[in-house]
């Protein structure tokens, strides 16, 4: 799973599972994950997921207050997303007026049955 997650979003930080679950609703509210690697397996908003026996890693987006559990050297891949990052995209400061901008510099708006314009 790679890509763009939003935030600082290059899930490298490796968190291990029970430090994860004693500081998801402190440490590592504001994280995302989006690989677990090794251990046997973890809750997940109630739900158990069992690891990979293969060495194979579960991807997938992983919010940390939602892991209440796990067993084994569960490992998680997050980084940190509290939105205080700066915005990186590109935007004209006339762009709420779109005359006399170029393409580059006008939103993209996805939505809203063609309401946005």
């Amino acid at each position: 799973m790679s890509g763009n997650y939003g935030g600082n979003s290059l899930p490298t930080i490796p968190i291990p599972g029970t430090a994860l679950v004693s500081g998801n609703k402190t440490v590592y509210k504001n994280f995302m994950c989006t690989t677990a690697l090794d251990g046997v397996a973890f809750v997940y908003d109630g739900v158990l997921i069992t690891m990979p026996t293969d060495g194979s890693m579960v991807e997938m987006i992983i919010s940390p207050p939602l892991v209440s559990g796990v067993d084994g050297d569960v490992v998680f891949l997050c980084y940190e997303c509290s939105c205080n990052s700066p915005f990186s995209g590109i935007t004209a400061p006339s762009a709420i007026n779109y005359s006399g901008t170029s393409a580059l510099f006008r939103p993209v708006i996805i939505g809203g049955g063609g309401l946005n314009s």
